[in-house]
């Protein structure tokens, strides 16, 4: 919507916010926001209007930039079996992503090559991060990634050369973010923005929503066969209104990425608030809602029973993406504990952060960030263990089972979960801290029946076996006990 010589970037109840932009020789613009007092304009846009597209000056950098960039499709897609996502050619996709949500804003070129290289070697297939950063404000090469918080005026210029900081734009380091994960074969979860601007501050609304999200659905549309869009932003969609928002932004990415509501070529997701499950909030045919997720958030409580349900009450895939998070060192056992329990839970894979690398530095106050020390000291380094044991079985066909378990009344803190595969070639039981079990044996179709104890720590065999069936039950004792959290924790094998 234009104003005189301005474009309206907000509205609200007896207030219109009008962007007078202006620009330099760079063609770096300047916006002026104006408050407007005039009741002939300051009402709310009608019911069902938007704003389509954002300020001209910015509009027309944008397409110059992107000219020569073709939408790709995503290499992602949900398997037949609505438990898991594939690649094009069936193999199934293995999740294992790093959480980095300040990396746009608080980490330099070489930085974020040295930490995208710790993430590949250490086994991570994925990396999350947020557009504009968590908390609005310039980036480590002083851009910023609006002109005054305005999502409708987009700050771009021509040219996207580093070592022309007047050419090289906020937009351009995202696109440097998204081409080195590229390089190294990782997945970018991208959230095009966090709750503070659409659920506190309002800077993102029905108004203008569509606009922002077409925009950075255009600016990265070459991406998007490594891009996976995430809405939300750690805030639950627990009102229509605030649901109504985030359909409004992946319709205006998949508009940006297609040229028309498309999102068949898409894979997206919501990240909401913990310790919530968006099956809660959002319908099972929501059509840009590819999986669910949870967020078991920061305490070892919070999970139990959510991953099962998230399961159970939709058929999607489904995936912890913000579990409990360790810090300086500590709580390597209680994370690497919650995340198994997402995972054999019904979890496709999972999601991981640390306190002193989320932020990228932006939080130096709750946990400071080291390069590469914060890294090696994390959980982190034991995430390809996780990677080694789901993929040493075929995938496609691992499914929660806890009939597996005989008699089983382990719960809370101790609760043992099992898994089977639908063709009863393996049984996988994850043992929190060492206490016998008893296996039902059906689930293993072979009479001579292998098995072999996996120490998540180490991703090493510590002890393996094989014996006849002789009877439905046999009693496991893992290769160590202790209480929950202190490194007792195992996985049985048997196939």
């Amino acid at each position: 919507m234009v104003y005189e010589n301005g474009v309206v970037c907000g509205v609200n109840p007896g207030t219109t916010y009008i962007a007078a932009v202006s620009t330099g020789a760079n063609e770096r613009y300047q916006t002026e926001i104006t408050v407007v007092g005039d009741n002939s304009i300051n009402q709310p846009l009608a019911s069902g209007s938007q704003i389509t597209s954002i300020c001209p000056q910015s509009e027309s950098v944008l397409q110059k930039t992107v000219k020569d960039h073709q939408s790709t499709d995503s290499k992602l897609s949900v398997a037949d079996n609505q438990r898991m996502l594939i690649l094009a050619d069936g193999s199934p996709f293995l999740f294992l992503s790093q959480t980095l949500w300040g990396m746009a804003r608080r980490l330099n070129r070489e930085e974020i090559i040295e930490v995208l290289d710790i993430c590949k070697a250490q086994g991570f297939t994925a990396i999350q991060l947020i557009a504009h950063s968590h908390y609005m404000g310039a980036n480590v090469y002083g851009d910023v990634p609006f002109d005054a918080e305005n999502f409708l005026c987009p700050s771009v210029t021509l040219g996207s050369n580093p070592d022309d900081l007047e050419e090289y734009d906020w937009w351009d380091h995202v696109e440097f973010i998204i081409q080195e994960c590229i390089k190294r074969d990782l997945t970018v979860c991208l959230l095009p923005t966090w709750r503070e601007q659409w659920n506190q501050k309002n800077n993102l609304n029905q108004q203008n929503i569509l606009a922002y999200g077409k925009f950075i659905g255009t600016r990265f549309r070459h991406f998007n066969r490594d891009i996976i869009w995430v809405m939300g932003g750690d805030a639950a969609p627990d009102t229509k209104e605030k649901l109504d928002i985030h359909r409004s932004l992946a319709k205006g990415v998949a508009i940006g990425v297609n040229g028309q509501e498309e999102y068949d070529n898409l894979m997206m997701t919501y990240h909401t608030h913990g310790p919530t499950i968006t099956n809660d909030y959002i319908p099972e045919s929501e059509p840009f809602m590819d999986f669910n997720t949870i967020q078991s958030g920061h305490n070892v409580n919070n999970l139990a029973g959510m991953m099962s349900e998230s399961y159970a009450s939709q058929n999607k895939p489904t995936v912890d993406f913000e579990p409990l998070y360790d810090k300086n060192g500590e709580l390597r056992n209680e994370t690497r504990t919650t995340i198994y329990w997402g995972v054999f839970e019904g979890g496709f894979g999972t999601s991981y952060g640390n306190w002193n690398i989320w932020h990228c530095g932006a939080r130096n106050d709750i946990a400071q960030l080291q390069i590469p020390e914060s890294f090696e000291q994390s959980f982190g380094t034991e995430i390809q263990h996780l990677g080694v044991l789901l993929t040493s079985h075929s995938m496609k066909l691992r499914m929660p089972n806890q009939n597996v378990l005989v008699n089983n009344s382990t719960e809370g803190l101790d609760r043992i979960v099992a898994n089977s595969a639908t063709d009863s070639s393996y049984v996988l039981v994850y043992n929190p801290n060492g206490m016998a079990f008893d296996v039902n044996l059906d689930y293993v179709k072979s009479s001579s029946i292998r098995f072999h104890w996996f120490n998540p720590r180490t991703g090493e065999i510590d002890k393996r076996g094989e014996f006849m069936r002789k009877k439905a039950t046999h009693t496991f004792v893992p290769p160590s006990q202790g209480d929950t959290f202190t490194g007792h924790d195992w996985i049985l094998i048997l196939d």
